[in-house]
């Protein structure tokens, strides 16, 4: 009997992919300026004609972090695929599905948080072990003079930080390989998990102005 196929979705940022792996490696790339709501359908399509229901064993997302509202439609159509194959889902953060990541012994992933906040995140041997650590400017600067090669998926112009930050783009077929560099135990333990995106901070909550329906009687 053969062995089962992984598929693999990535979409936390402009440039999603989409690839299969059952021994040999088939993907898709698509770029789409918002959600990738439509545009990874067609792609996917591309590389599963000739896969039926019951073929694919897991299915491994990008969590991010990165663009929420496409990391949301990745996760959400692997949970449909999950559905209709009676498959495994499980996340991966999208970081370590980059270049550095996958070829580096320690590299640093960070990004804007916006509000004065950034983010970032320690990688070793292309796993990272802890959530992205949220700080200010000064505290990602006193960080960043350790010199351990530092890369984002966004574009941070270099007089931001005052040093150059390259940028990196996660595919699928690197979050594969991200996925393949677990051992038995870590799967298992990943796969124990809710499939969500990465947050970077509790979700902004405003409150209602004086008057509103909701504080009456308040």
């Amino acid at each position: 009997m053969n062995e089962k196929m992984t598929a693999l979705i990535e979409t936390a940022t402009p440039l999603g992919s989409v690839g299969v792996f059952d021994g040999a490696w088939r993907g898709a790339e698509f770029t789409s300026d918002r959600s990738h709501n439509c545009a990874i359908f067609g792609p996917w399509e591309e590389i599963s004609g000739s896969i039926s229901p019951g073929d694919i064993g897991c299915i491994v997302v990008g969590t991010g972090p990165g663009s929420y509202s496409g990391t949301r439609v990745g996760i959400a159509v692997a949970q449909g695929l999950a559905i209709a194959h009676g498959c495994s889902l499980v996340g991966l953060p999208s970081i370590l599905a980059t270049p550095m990541a996958r070829s580096l012994p320690k590299c640093r992933a960070i990004g804007d948080a916006r509000r004065g906040d950034w983010w970032w995140c320690e990688i070793e041997e292309g796993k990272c072990f802890t959530e992205p650590q949220m700080g200010s400017k000064e505290e990602l600067m006193a960080l960043l003079a350790d010199e351990v090669p530092t890369f984002s998926l966004d574009e941070i112009p270099e007089e931001q930080l005052g040093r150059e930050i390259l940028r990196e783009q996660p595919t699928a077929a690197l979050l594969w390989q991200a996925w393949d560099n677990l051992t038995v135990e870590e799967k298992a333990r990943v796969g124990a998990q809710v499939v969500q995106p990465v947050y970077l901070k509790p979700p902004h909550i405003t409150m209602a102005k004086a008057g509103h329906p909701l504080l009456r009687g308040k």
